[in-house]
């Protein structure tokens, strides 16, 4: 296969501050974020640029990193990108080739193609990347069924060989379904509530489950894991009524709750935590009027900005600490870690329906405290 081809199809600018920097990217018609990832200390970012109208699209990748700076490349093999990493942390992506017939994807990996040869079509799984497990790469699909409460989640391992794809293993997840996935320390846990309590699962990567315990918890309605374990204690964050918590759970089930903040207002949806050093987790949020996000460590929240809808900036609610934005009505698309304790966050603008979005924005900001 060829090597993607550099490119450099935005008009960029970049503003340097105490808060962070921001890059904010711009087309001539329009622009649509995909999918990201972290890729060592930069952010992947794949972009739909579209011109003279929907028919002509281009398929970019951009590398940014902690500084602002970027590198664009065109992909020319597929559409629909869906990133994941290998077990040795190189980036992998499912395109769709273009084929007016059959929607099939193909998994190539993002850099370095001349040895590697073209491979099968495939039935496209629209799992998101979940972790690394031995020789494998994880993928969890909770959505997909959402309208059935009989079909259960999803999960492919896609099995490497000398840093090749060998093999994908696609399994069905055992009941419960809509589980919040956690991959770390060799072990796949799953976690999914039920009107009778929550459900923690082990599972291999076959999906057969190992172990499983009932519990108690005393915010039932969890949001993220940010560690699940049968032999160490469990985090997880939780919101009621506009409070937000970390609630601790023992290997033996006890539970210990504590309230991280209180902003008034229900919370809609959270998004997976970025882990982004040791203990350091952030998280980003939606509300009925605004989005942002937050960081915690070790239990204790270190920041946690917040945009209110027809406003510009995001305001840390724990200092007053205000990052100036010359756009409101933002909406956050991305947010990955690029080097330790730094972070990246993608906006792009609110439109009217049939208006043209033609702007993308890239804050890059180190943790303090």
């Amino acid at each position: 296969m060829n090597n993607l081809k550099e490119i450099n199809p935005f008009k960029t600018t970049v503003k340097k501050s105490d808060f962070g920097i921001l890059t904010t990217l711009e087309v001539d018609f329009d622009l649509s974020a995909k999918s990201g990832i972290c890729l060592g200390e930069k952010t992947l970012l794949a972009t739909d640029i579209y011109e003279m109208g929907d028919e002509y699209t281009t398929l970019v990748y951009t590398l940014i990193d902690k500084n602002g700076q970027m590198q664009s490349f065109v992909e020319e093999e597929g559409i629909l990108p869906n990133f994941f990493k290998s077990p040795d942390e190189h980036i992998f992506v499912y395109v769709q080739p273009y084929d007016p017939d059959k929607d099939l994807d193909i998994c190539i990996p993002v850099f370095n193609r001349e040895n590697y040869e073209y491979p099968k079509r495939k039935r496209p799984f629209v799992g998101t990347f979940a972790g690394i497990l031995g020789n494998y790469s994880i993928l969890h699909d909770n959505w997909s069924n959402t309208w059935d409460d009989n079909k259960p989640d999803k999960m492919r391992a896609v099995e490497f060989k000398d840093g090749k794809v060998k093999k994908d293993h696609n399994s069905k997840i055992p009941l419960p379904k809509d589980n919040k996935i956690y991959v770390g320390s060799d072990e796949i846990h799953l976690l999914a509530y039920t009107p009778k309590g929550a459900i923690h699962r082990q599972i291999d990567i076959k999906a057969n489950v190992i172990q499983e315990r009932k519990l108690t918890l005393k915010v039932p309605f969890f949001r993220e894991i940010l560690h699940l374990s049968f032999t160490e204690d469990s985090q997880l964050i939780s919101t009621k009524k506009g409070k937000i918590f970390l609630e601790r759970v023992s290997k033996n089930g006890e539970s210990e709750v504590s309230e991280l903040i209180d902003i008034k207002d229900d919370i809609y949806a959270t998004f997976k935590p970025e882990k982004i050093a040791e203990n350091t987790f952030a998280i980003r949020f939606v509300k009925e009027f605004g989005n942002g996000w937050f960081v915690i460590r070790e239990g204790k929240l270190l920041e946690f900005f917040y945009g209110n809808k027809g406003k510009k900036g995001y305001k840390n609610l724990l200092t007053d600490e205000l990052i100036p934005m010359d756009d409101e009505d933002l909406i956050i698309t991305e947010l990955h870690k690029t080097a330790e304790n730094n972070y990246t966050v993608i906006f792009y603008l609110r439109t009217e329906q049939g208006a043209k979005n033609k702007k993308l924005i890239i804050l890059n900001r180190k943790v303090k405290g």
